[in-house]
Protein backbone atom coordinates (compact mmCIF):
# COMPACT_ATOMS: atom_id res chain seq x y z
CA UNK A 1 0.00 0.00 0.00
CA UNK A 2 1.27 3.43 -0.94
CA UNK A 3 0.11 6.51 0.95
CA UNK A 4 0.38 10.22 0.35
CA UNK A 5 -0.90 12.49 3.13
CA UNK A 6 -2.82 9.52 4.64
CA UNK A 7 -4.60 8.84 1.32
CA UNK A 8 -4.13 5.50 -0.42
CA UNK A 9 -2.56 6.08 -3.83
CA UNK A 10 -1.86 2.44 -4.75
CA UNK A 11 -2.36 -1.07 -3.39
CA UNK A 12 -1.09 -4.48 -4.39
CA UNK A 13 -2.38 -7.77 -3.01
CA UNK A 14 -0.57 -11.04 -3.68
CA UNK A 15 -2.87 -14.04 -3.14
CA UNK A 16 -1.49 -17.00 -1.15
CA UNK A 17 -4.32 -19.53 -0.96
CA UNK A 18 -3.69 -22.67 1.09
CA UNK A 19 -7.15 -24.21 0.92
CA UNK A 20 -7.53 -25.19 -2.70
CA UNK A 21 -8.78 -23.71 -5.94
CA UNK A 22 -11.96 -22.21 -4.50
CA UNK A 23 -10.00 -20.11 -2.00
CA UNK A 24 -7.53 -19.20 -4.72
CA UNK A 25 -10.40 -17.99 -6.89
CA UNK A 26 -11.81 -15.78 -4.15
CA UNK A 27 -8.38 -14.36 -3.42
CA UNK A 28 -7.80 -13.61 -7.10
CA UNK A 29 -11.16 -11.82 -7.30
CA UNK A 30 -10.30 -9.82 -4.19
CA UNK A 31 -6.83 -8.90 -5.52
CA UNK A 32 -8.38 -7.76 -8.79
CA UNK A 33 -11.01 -5.58 -7.14
CA UNK A 34 -9.36 -4.09 -4.06
CA UNK A 35 -7.77 -1.07 -5.75
CA UNK A 36 -11.12 0.33 -6.85
CA UNK A 37 -12.33 0.08 -3.25
CA UNK A 38 -9.41 1.75 -1.46
CA UNK A 39 -7.43 4.05 -3.79
CA UNK A 40 -8.28 7.67 -3.11
CA UNK A 41 -9.55 7.01 0.41
CA UNK A 42 -8.14 8.14 3.74
CA UNK A 43 -6.41 5.22 5.45
CA UNK A 44 -7.87 6.11 8.84
CA UNK A 45 -11.44 5.89 7.50
CA UNK A 46 -10.82 2.73 5.50
CA UNK A 47 -12.32 -0.68 6.20
CA UNK A 48 -13.44 -3.11 3.54
CA UNK A 49 -16.19 -5.69 3.83
CA UNK A 50 -16.90 -7.45 0.54
CA UNK A 51 -14.71 -7.00 -2.51
CA UNK A 52 -15.56 -8.62 -5.86
CA UNK A 53 -17.84 -11.14 -4.13
CA UNK A 54 -15.21 -12.18 -1.58
CA UNK A 55 -16.08 -11.45 2.04
CA UNK A 56 -13.69 -13.71 3.97
CA UNK A 57 -10.58 -12.29 2.33
CA UNK A 58 -11.59 -8.84 3.57
CA UNK A 59 -10.91 -9.73 7.21
CA UNK A 60 -7.30 -10.60 6.39
CA UNK A 61 -6.93 -7.36 4.46
CA UNK A 62 -8.40 -5.35 7.34
CA UNK A 63 -5.93 -6.99 9.75
CA UNK A 64 -3.05 -6.01 7.45
CA UNK A 65 -4.54 -2.53 7.18
CA UNK A 66 -4.51 -2.21 10.98
CA UNK A 67 -0.79 -3.08 10.95
CA UNK A 68 -0.12 -0.48 8.27
CA UNK A 69 -1.98 2.16 10.30
CA UNK A 70 0.08 1.33 13.40
CA UNK A 71 3.31 1.55 11.42
CA UNK A 72 2.25 4.86 9.89
CA UNK A 73 1.50 6.31 13.31
CA UNK A 74 4.83 5.07 14.68
CA UNK A 75 6.44 6.84 11.77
Amino acid sequence: MTLEDDVVTAVTVTPHATGGTRQAGFQQQFAGGIASEVVGKDIYELKVSRVAGSSLTSSGFNAALDDIKRQALAG
